[in-house]
């Protein structure tokens, strides 16, 4: 399907992909942005590679969801374009029900290539592909009531226990969701004609962290995961599979 742009405001319900980049003394002030390129340009680049990825990411999510209802996999691409909100990209969940993949305007601004656009498109549609929004609820109920069990058996409060436990468990994947949704990406680029290895290329640019409760990989993890799923696309073609199945767990 052709894909959509829009101008919208945050979505409930989403994953966050790009984390803002900052030093530890920066803290309380809004994060910088590295801009490369002019609004017009971004969109224009952004636009163009949507309408190329689109599509390869809709076939590829009905590949591996021959069952599921329609709109599981017609995604709709849209773009926020408030300039004060830090470069971010995400994916959630329409009122319709079709996954939605919003790119803010400086995110398109701090882009430097096609391949980037490309493969970060890739990964968003890799968190639904994946199912990684609904495993993050689960996990997040889940939690709750672990917390709250626990704090009622130690004589603490119930619902600090639960929120806590919540907090612990929407978080307690999201790494390995971002390196599965890496390699979704890695698949949906290369099947577009872009260069993931490329792509990836922007990880350069955020910091990911090994803090206990941080919902990104190191950025280099992330760099490795995609080179070695490109090696394995390459070799797949070299002996005669046209188009490599779809893995990443």
């Amino acid at each position: 399907m052709t894909s959509k742009l829009y101008a919208i405001a945050v979505l409930p319900f989403l994953v966050a992909c790009v984390e803002p980049t900052q030093t530890p003394t920066e803290k309380k002030k809004p994060p910088q942005q590295t801009v490369t390129r002019s609004a017009q340009s971004g969109l224009a680049a952004f636009s163009r590679v949507s309408r190329r990825v689109e599509p390869i990411a809709e076939r590829s999510c009905k590949e591996l969801h021959k069952n599921a209802k329609t709109q599981f996999c017609d995604f709709v691409i849209k773009v926020h374009n408030d300039p004060k909100q830090p470069a971010n990209a995400f994916q959630s969940i329409g009122r319709d029900g079709r996954p939605v993949i919003t790119f803010n305007i400086n995110m398109i601004r701090s882009i430097q290539n096609d391949h980037e656009i490309a493969f970060i498109l890739g990964h968003e549609a890799g968190h639904q592909i994946a199912q990684h929004l609904s495993k993050s609820r689960q996990n997040q109920v889940a939690g709750a009531v672990l917390g709250g069990i626990l704090a009622a058996a130690l004589g603490g409060n119930i619902q600090t226990g639960a929120d806590l436990g919540s907090l612990v468990g929407a978080r307690s994947y999201s790494k390995g969701f971002e390196l599965q949704a890496d390699r979704i990406g890695t698949h949906i680029a290369s099947r577009a004609g872009y260069s993931p290895v490329v792509g990836a290329r922007s990880f350069n640019r955020t910091k990911g962290s090994s803090a206990l409760l941080s919902t990104h990989p190191p950025s280099q993890d992330r760099i490795n995961t995609v080179n070695k799923t490109a090696a394995e696309i390459k070799a797949a073609k070299a002996k005669g599979q046209r188009k490599p199945p779809i893995t990443w767990k």
